[in-house]
């Protein structure tokens, strides 16, 4: 949790990333969806999973980073079952306002993302996935 290549965030780091960022989603999700549509307006978007993944990866080529809201602090080795917790108590509550929503609201409502603008909810979700694996990906190569 608090070892790793020197630069680079530690696995610890990591997961206190994917709560931070996961956090929001679950939140919005969960809001009526009148709400959001007032607060962002509507969206009508069809950008599938490889499309969202490649505008990710140029808004990082172009020097996009984590917001600071969103980079995490050191993370002792103590916090390590509590962190694991929040994730997956984050994740449960992010897969269950995900579940009331239906495929029509999906493209059709938005909400803003840091470093891409506005995306679609199933886009959000496009990016979140991606995002995860990304994460997960690194710090297997890291720590392998």
């Amino acid at each position: 949790m608090t070892h790793g290549p020197e630069g680079a965030w530690r696995a610890g780091q990591h997961l206190l990333h994917l709560i931070k960022s996961t956090k929001p989603l679950a939140q919005g999700l969960g809001l009526p969806r009148i709400v959001l549509r007032l607060r962002y307006g509507a969206v009508n978007s069809q950008s599938g999973y490889d499309e969202v993944v490649k505008r990710y990866q140029a808004a990082l080529a172009a020097g996009g980073r984590a917001p600071d809201g969103f980079v995490p602090r050191a993370v002792s080795a103590s916090e390590k079952e509590v962190l694991i917790r929040r994730f997956n108590a984050e994740m449960d509550q992010l897969c269950a306002n995900l579940a009331k929503w239906n495929e029509r609201y999906l493209d059709r409502t938005g909400a803003p993302h840091p470093l891409m603008g506005m995306l679609t909810v199933r886009e959000l979700m496009h990016f979140t996935i991606y995002h995860m694996r990304d994460h997960l990906k690194g710090l297997g190569e890291r720590y392998a």
